[in-house]
């Protein structure tokens, strides 16, 4: 009931805060071909609305059905912490091509090894359904993430 009423008054402040004039460029679309602020806020509103509903039916899944949804989303979190795995390891093996200096490849390998790492933990954790610990190691895979497109990557 909590998230149905922190949804319900997203949702109010979502509208109220935006609205403007009639007629001004955020609500009729701009020469640009943009979408108008009305219809991404219908589209906005849809979700929330899709998300209350889903939040409503949860109340009446039966504990059984919980599981089922637990091992579907578990699944999906050791693949993609598989996938994970894979794509830190292969960030070590491009580590030549890349033209770092000797101490730029060192931060490189340990930050990619701390992914590889994170990664590894967060498909135990799922394994284990221990989902506690899963927010403090997403977490410290951000950060890990951070730390190194800020020290590697172009933009």
């Amino acid at each position: 009931m909590k998230n149905f009423l922190v949804l319900i008054s997203a949702c109010c402040a979502m509208t109220a805060c935006s609205s403007r004039p009639a007629g001004s460029d955020a609500f009729s679309g701009d020469s640009s071909g943009s979408p108008a602020l009305h219809a991404v806020q219908d589209r906005e509103l849809r979700q929330l609305m899709d998300r209350m509903n889903g939040l409503m039916m949860e109340r009446f899944m039966t504990e059984h059905e919980m599981d089922i949804e637990r091992s579907r989303y578990t699944r999906q979190i050791v693949e993609a912490s598989k996938t994970l795995t894979v794509t830190a390891t292969s960030l070590v093996n491009k580590l030549p091509g890349l033209g770092l200096s000797e101490n730029e490849q060192a931060a490189f390998r340990s930050l990619a090894q701390t992914l590889g790492q994170h990664a590894n933990d967060l498909q135990n954790q799922a394994k284990n359904h221990n989902f506690n610990a899963m927010s403090s190691t997403l977490h410290e895979m951000r950060a890990t993430c951070q730390a190194c497109h800020t020290l590697f990557r172009k933009l």
